[in-house]
């Protein structure tokens, strides 16, 4: 069984609002329908919401050819002057591309999307798909569809771009479906007819007129109701994040906007910058003391022929030097010993060591020879 909801296009339905639904069976035969709150609805083992026109925005655009991934990271970005919102707010996802190689691309307020399936996630419900209700009708190229509600108006095109409206009052042809036809005729895709359905008790217009006023046959349709429970067109683009499959993209997820990312790249390039100048300095400081520890030992040692590491030939030459002269190198205890032995006449009972002085205890031996002189 399915599980078919149609989300509200409330901005933020009441604990108790009553979402619309149909449950179907495995041949998509009806089994049931009603309106009830989220805590009344059947489960099923699968589920999948419809999105009202009303909250889901198309566009055609010229994409560049990059991968699955990245192209879901440009799309908000892509559509941004479209919109005039910031894209971190919106989910955009990618449909067919046309002959002319432009791509239908689906966007939606990703807040509104994350609270609706945060509520059906609250009552144990996890859609596995989410189309707009445009994906719904038709799907025959040349053929448009549109349903006329009481108030309200849908019109989808072959392609599954929907828009929606207020109907007016009145019975002449609506002015969305006029500029859409407008746009299609620039495109070279106007439709050869256009299906015309009601949605509950809504009258229909007489559609004649309408054919004479654009060239394009009016025909009507099946009601909406009809039409609700259809699977949606091949090729629709499903509108449910990949990661809620609740899904954000990372750039959205942080919610930061681009402002912010260009300052956190400018600081990261004058760190980088700061750093590399330190470096520079650095080494122009330690070639120079280089230099200077090399004249010195040059200084010291003229007859030196080669300096390769003058800090270290500095050091064996002294400890040579030291050597030659009978003083013990590179330990302040054993230069100091090699005085007190040199000073000394004879065995040496104890020797004692103790900040920098050795005392140095004659044997009897000692002793005695001292007392004869």
């Amino acid at each position: 069984m399915k599980l078919r909801i149609f989300v509200p296009p409330d901005e933020r339905p009441a604990a108790g609002a009553r979402w619309p639904w149909i449950l179907l069976d495995a041949s998509h035969g009806l089994l049931r329908e009603d309106a009830t709150p989220l805590s009344g609805m059947p489960r099923a083992s699968e589920a999948e919401l419809v999105l009202p026109a009303a909250r889901v925005l198309f566009a055609r655009l010229r994409l560049p050819r990059v991968g699955g991934a990245t192209l879901r990271e440009l799309l908000p970005f892509a559509v941004e002057d479209r919109l005039l919102a910031d894209p971190s707010h919106i989910h955009a996802v990618a449909g067919p591309t046309d002959a002319r190689g432009e791509t239908l691309v689906a966007v939606i307020d990703r807040e509104w999307l994350a609270a609706a399936l945060e509520a059906l996630a609250g009552v144990g419900i996890h859609p596995a798909n989410a189309w707009c209700e445009s994906a719904l009708p038709g799907g025959e190229a040349g053929t448009w569809d549109l349903v006329l509600g009481r108030a309200r108006a849908l019109l989808a095109d072959d392609a599954g771009a929907g828009v929606a409206f207020d109907r007016g009052a009145g019975t002449e042809l609506p002015l969305a479906l006029r500029i859409a036809l407008d746009e299609s005729s620039a495109r070279g895709e106007r439709p050869r007819t256009i299906r015309v359905h009601g949605e509950g008790d809504a009258a229909l217009p007489d559609v004649a007129p309408w054919s004479a006023d654009t060239g394009v046959a009016f025909e009507r349709g099946a009601s909406w109701e009809e039409i609700a429970r259809r699977e949606p067109r091949r090729g629709a683009i499903d509108l449910l994040p990949r990661d809620g499959r609740a899904g954000r993209s990372k750039l959205g997820r942080l919610h930061v906007p681009r402002a912010a990312w260009a300052l956190v790249a400018a600081i990261a390039m004058l760190q980088l910058a700061l750093d590399g100048a330190r470096t520079w300095s650095l080494s122009r400081e330690r070639a120079a003391l280089a230099a200077r520890a090399q004249a010195v030992f040059r200084e010291a040692f003229p007859q030196a022929k080669a300096v390769v590491d003058a800090r270290l030939q500095m050091e064996r030459n002294l400890a040579e030097l030291r050597r030659s002269r009978g003083l013990a190198a590179g330990d302040d205890f054993l230069t100091r010993l090699t005085e007190a032995a040199r000073a000394s006449h004879g065995p040496v009972r104890a020797i004692e060591y103790a900040n920098g002085r050795v005392e140095v205890q004659p044997g009897a031996g000692a002793a005695l020879a001292e007392a004869k002189q």
